[in-house]
Order: C-alpha cells, then sequence, then structure tokens
C-alpha cells in the first residue's frame, strides 16, 4: 500500500448558474509524517467554504439575545483567527485589515471588555475581508505542520496543536448553524452547506 499525503489544495472557482462552485485538487507527496496533516488541512478547506457560503448569504441584522447576526459571525472568525494556530501567541490584526473593533468578538455581556455597540454596523465586505485573512494564515500554518507537531503544544502553550484544531471546528460550526437557523427565520432560504460529499 502507497502511503501518501496532501500536501496543498488548489482552489478551482466555477461560476454556475446557482452560485460559485468550489473544487479542491490535492496534490500528493510519499512523506508519511504529513498524512493526518492533509487530512487536516482538507477538512479546513470545506470548513472555510462553509464560513464563505455562510457570510455570503447570511442575513447579517438579524438579532439574537440583543446583538446583530453579523456579531455572532465576527465573533467566529476572531476566534478561529486567535485559537486555531496558538492563542497564547495571538495579536490582534492591523485595523486595516478589516475596520472592525476587536471588543466586538465579545458576545457575553458577564466578560470583561464587552461592549453592546448600539449603532454600530458591519458589511459584510468586512467580514469577507476578515475570512480572506485568517484563512490565508490557515494556509501558511498548514505548509509548516507535520503529524508530529499535531500532538505537542505549540510553543509549550496549554492545549495540542490538534486540539486546537478541532475545537475551532467544533466552535465554528456551532456558530455556522446559529447563522444559518436566524436566516431562514428572517424569511431567506438555508444558506448552502458543504459536508464530506
Amino acid at each position: 500500500m502507497n502511503k501518501f499525503f496532501i500536501r496543498s489544495a488548489t482552489r478551482i472557482i466555477i461560476e454556475t448558474g446557482t452560485g460559485i462552485q468550489y473544487i479542491y485538487c490535492m496534490n500528493t507527496n510519499s512523506d508519511s509524517n504529513r498524512i493526518l496533516t492533509g487530512i487536516l488541512r482538507e477538512q479546513t478547506e470545506v470548513l472555510l467554504k462553509n464560513l464563505d457560503d455562510q457570510i455570503a448569504a447570511a442575513e447579517l441584522n438579524t438579532l439574537i439575545d440583543g446583538l446583530p447576526n453579523w456579531r455572532y459571525l465576527f465573533h467566529t472568525i476572531h476566534s478561529l483567527d486567535k485559537n486555531f494556530i496558538n492563542p497564547d501567541t495571538f495579536t490582534e490584526p492591523d485595523s486595516t485589515v478589516c475596520g472592525i473593533n476587536p471588543a466586538l468578538s465579545i458576545i457575553d455581556e458577564k466578560r470583561p471588555d464587552y461592549h453592546q455597540a448600539a449603532g454600530v454596523s458591519v458589511t459584510r465586505s468586512q467580514l469577507v475581508s476578515y475570512a480572506l485573512y485568517v484563512r490565508q494564515k490557515i494556509e501558511s500554518y498548514f505548509d509548516t505542520l507535520t503529524d508530529t507537531m499535531l500532538a505537542e503544544k505549540a510553543d509549550n502553550g496549554r492545549f495540542t496543536r490538534l486540539t486546537l484544531i478541532l475545537g475551532q471546528f467544533r466552535h465554528l460550526m456551532w456558530h455556522l448553524g446559529l447563522s444559518s437557523g436566524l436566516t431562514v427565520q428572517s424569511g431567506k432560504p438555508w444558506p448552502v452547506y458543504t459536508g464530506l460529499f
């Protein structure tokens, strides 16, 4: 049996009558220390496609618990940015990335630095810009990652790299489900969802 791993993904974009479709073409290599990392990379591409599709279709201003949906989506992207790689060494991106105050990522009024921020509005293009920035960081991260590194704690941090990645899978999909529900409740169709097939 030949061993292989997925080194990188090339995204091919096809415009159809129903919207944009993404196809990922995987390159393989015989490095056996990147098999699991390759699988994670492939599934992260699917995860990020779901995020892109949600941002494109979501009803951004529908309220839940007093906050607009855009704020929950921003919280989700910010969490991905902060926690996918290493929360212990995270620094906020430059304000030119998306122009959204990082404090707006805090959605629990019991947490320090929470602001209601009534009257603040965030555009779809700001969310798209931030999601693209985070995607590029994650893609660069996977270029350096090996299977051995998955079981290690980054920079002697609190969690293994695999724990951080899987934690963000759980967190992101929970919030995308919430956003989908809000969008449907507002009368729009269900946003596109991509799974294993």
